[in-house]
């Protein structure tokens, strides 16, 4: 998928007065440039076209503070202020991590004899969302098998020694099936709070080595943990489970925000890599993003919507409550769930407003995000 970091227009306004290079020469110091005067803007650079002895060559460049787009407070000026979501959201996220402390995770690495990490230090992946849902990442037993295609027999049997009741089938079924397809990971846990990671590690990309695929998956450990519950072995999940695209959603939310709290370029920049063109289709408006959302959906709706906008068109969802509430609503669904609500009372309870009147304010919100109507 391309890679593309969305800047805000907003701070192109500080430069109207002077003539600017087309996008598409990326401006360098030192590098040769078309006209004197020319400026060029490059990941938070302003870059000056200038006059070197005979040459026009670019400036060392100054760092230029971005304009911020105003958040917006509420779901009455949710689509008013829609530009400002992903950094309030991203913005509130990092201030969580900043101020919490990480969750004392016994962490047990159980990896195949014929495979090696492509992250070598999955426990800083962990530990960011720890620190992310503070207060729901419980203290608890936790592994984390990883292997290769190589080592799928010895997964299996592994996985059947540490949590029984988790359904070992599911390496040679979805996440092993073959030696092309075996990338992912999957979170499982017991009633005895023990807690198992599973994650392929055949696959070398951005994804299994920035630590985004442990954070994605310690994020269903925590969902997990605040529910008190073992996720289902169901195609659908179902009241009193949220649906797949709020599960989803979440952790997809989750591994960018983490990881990449420290930056909102990359913040930005992952999440359009991870979104699989869904900025690009005009299909996505208001009306198909309404409709997708549904609660307790089942294989007629699975016929009409395409499953795997769970994770990116579930991840804008989770955007806009944790630009709203703070990344901690989001998890807070999870415990109320846990006590037996449903997400129409959980939502209410929370975010103070009905799921039914949200939704559409929602929906239009994320529309305009991806530039429609």
């Amino acid at each position: 998928m391309n890679k593309r970091v969305i800047a805000f227009l907003s701070i192109l306004s500080l430069f109207l007065s002077t003539p600017l290079i087309p996008a598409n020469a990326v401006a360098k110091a030192g590098a040769k440039c078309a006209k004197a005067g020319n400026i060029e803007l490059v990941k938070g650079k302003s870059y000056t076209c200038i006059k070197s002895g005979k040459k026009l060559v670019w400036n060392k460049g100054v760092k230029v503070a971005a304009a911020i787009p105003k958040a917006p407070t509420s779901f009455d000026d949710l689509v008013q202020n829609y530009e400002g979501i992903a950094y309030s959201a991203w913005s509130k996220s990092r201030a969580k991590i900043l101020a919490s402390t990480k969750t004392d995770v016994n962490f047990k690495l159980v990896l195949g004899p014929n495979s090696a990490l492509t992250n070598k230090n999955p426990i800083d992946a962990i530990n960011l969302v720890s620190r992310l849902y503070s207060g729901y990442a419980k203290s608890v037993d936790y592994y984390l098998l990883a292997f290769s295609y190589e080592d799928r027999d010895w997964a299996v049997k592994q996985m059947d020694s540490i949590i029984p009741t988790a359904g070992s089938r599911w390496i040679y079924d979805i996440a092993c099936a073959t030696k092309s397809t075996c990338f992912g990971g999957g979170s499982f846990t017991d009633s005895s709070n023990k807690h198992l990671m599973v994650l392929t590690v055949g696959l070398i990309d951005d994804n299994t080595t920035t630590g985004t695929l442990e954070a994605h998956e310690f994020a269903h450990s925590v969902q997990q943990m605040a529910m008190g519950a073992a996720r289902p072995p169901v195609e659908f999940l179902t009241a009193p489970w949220f649906p797949n695209w709020y599960w989803e959603g979440q952790a997809n939310f989750s591994q960018n925000a983490a990881i990449w709290f420290d930056s909102f370029d990359k913040y930005m920049s992952q999440r359009r890599q991870v979104s699989g063109g869904l900025f690009n289709a005009s299909i996505y408006d208001s009306k198909y993003i309404e409709s997708y959302f549904v609660l307790n959906p089942n294989k007629e709706w699975g016929a009409k919507h395409e499953r795997y906008r769970q994770y990116d068109l579930g991840a804008m969802f989770i955007e806009i409550l944790a630009a709203l509430k703070g990344p901690d609503s989001t998890m807070e669904m999870w415990r109320l769930a846990g006590t037996g609500a449903s997400l129409e009372s959980a939502f209410e309870k929370v975010y103070g407003i009905s799921f039914a009147k949200a939704l559409p304010i929602m929906s239009k919100a994320i529309a305009l995000e991806l530039g429609r109507n």
